[in-house]
């Protein structure tokens, strides 16, 4: 039940309690998770070995252009849920608030899912002789695109994280492993084709939102009836600066996201779809192995904004203090694992056809590894008043990387593009850093 795990109170010693509740929140994120990265490893090898490199290449660019439009065009809801609705968790007329806040987001949901199925059909129709695909390959790259943008799940993702049900949304996290395994094995022993597979990958986005919405029904019921949608200027109303934010920080997350899909589609543009392969593979490995960055930056998101919403900006600073030093140590030891392991796990999962893909998970692996390093600063900025200055440091990165990628590709090819994004990964720390220690200082 909520109350099992509601936030402590405010006279509990503020540097334990977020360290503690971060870390809590990461081990259930990471119990998903860690459980998809090790189903992951089974279905990933069941695919590249199926579908060959450029097979599995083809794959990636399909599945790659459909998330980079998501990136584009969907509004990333659940730092608003988080950052707008911290503040209204408890009370009966809080909630209320709360409620119109998550209905407000629904509707941004939808109208980005709308946005993004009309880019998707234009987009499609112009990258397909690009990448060699045929009319029928093209047509299911479309039905994937369109099937990804409609399975939304960021506001409900948003609900979970901030009622500090990370439980939950473990469970949620679940379901996409376990269907891609089950249809991958199921496909792999009937009709082993990429469009079977693109199925599959389609199928396990739609019950995974499923998921989401129902776990957030089921814990959050008062804050999420139909009337809320209805309510959308009143909420824009209760929660000053929402619009500013809203822009902001999805500017600041898209800029942030496409490195890793834009990176890809450039790959497979200007080298082919076998490098695409390689590349990819690197990447799926590298975020298998990284995966508890993207896991602390979840959960350490959730907390800085509780604890600037409940115990001000003191104890903010004490939580910074020892995130930071948790978090350097734990981005060491993550690259140090990656080097051992690495190239067998490329070898005996996916053959010795892969193995070129070791030097590009190196590199891929050390980038994750230093944006872990990094992983409280833009949730500290985005917590406080720091949301423009986060943009305007996405932005300089973004072109920053943008400008390496092209000329890495051009000299170095695949590893040229990893090499950028590990260069990108340490300006980015650095300048984040100083950013987010300004912005503590001022408080």
């Amino acid at each position: 039940m909520a109350e099992e795990v509601a936030i402590e109170p405010a006279n509990a010693k503020p540097e334990k309690t977020g360290i503690k509740r971060i870390i809590t929140n990461t081990g259930w994120l990471l119990g998903g998770k860690g459980f998809g990265g090790v189903l992951s490893l089974f279905y990933l090898a069941i695919l590249t070995r199926t579908l060959g490199v450029a097979g599995f290449g083809q794959f990636a660019l399909i599945t790659g252009t459909a998330q980079a439009i998501a990136l584009i065009v969907t509004f990333q809801t659940w730092q608003v849920v988080i950052r707008f609705g911290a503040r209204n968790i408890k009370g009966e007329e809080n909630r209320r608030q709360f409620g119109r806040l998550v209905g407000l987001c629904t509707l941004l949901d939808i109208a980005g899912a709308v946005a993004g199925c009309i880019l998707a059909y234009f987009a499609v129709g112009w990258l397909a002789p690009f990448f060699g695909w045929d009319q029928e390959l093209a047509q299911n790259a479309l039905i994937f695109a369109l099937v990804m943008l409609l399975s939304i799940k960021s506001t409900p993702t948003g609900i979970l994280r901030v009622e500090n049900r990370f439980d939950l949304a473990a469970y949620a996290e679940a379901i996409i492993p376990t269907i891609r395994l089950i249809g991958t094995l199921i496909v792999w022993f009937t009709d082993p084709s990429l469009i079977n597979f693109l199925a599959v990958w389609a199928l396990s986005e739609v019950i995974h939102a499923i998921g989401y919405w129902l776990f957030a029904a089921w814990n959050s019921r008062d804050i999420m009836a139909p009337r809320n949608l209805l309510r959308v200027k009143r909420a824009v109303r209760e929660n000053r600066g929402i619009g500013e934010f809203l822009l902001i920080s999805n500017l600041g997350s898209t800029l942030a996201g496409l490195s890793q899909n834009i990176s890809l589609l450039i790959v497979g543009y200007f080298v082919g779809p076998t490098a695409a392969g390689l590349y990819r593979l690197a990447s799926q490995l590298s975020v298998a192995m990284t995966k508890i960055s993207v896991l602390l930056s979840r959960a350490i998101f959730a907390e800085v904004n509780l604890m600037r919403a409940q115990q001000g900006a003191e104890a903010m600073k004490v939580l910074f203090r020892k995130a930071s030093r948790m978090l350097f140590i734990t981005g060491g030891t993550v690259i140090l694992i990656v080097v051992v392991i690495g190239q067998p796990a490329l070898f005996y999962m996916s053959g010795p056809e892969f193995l070129p893909a070791y030097p590009l998970l190196i590199l891929l692996a050390a980038a994750a590894s230093v944006d872990l390093a990094g992983a409280i600063y833009e949730p500290t900025l985005l917590s406080g008043s720091g949301a423009r200055t986060a943009l305007i440091l996405q932005a300089a990165i973004a072109i920053l990387f943008i400008t390496m990628l092209l000329l890495g590709l051009q000299f170095y090819g695949a590893r040229g593009a990893a090499g950028a994004m590990l260069v990108a990964a340490i300006v980015r720390l650095v300048l984040f850093g100083v950013a987010a220690r300004r912005n503590l200082a001022k408080g």
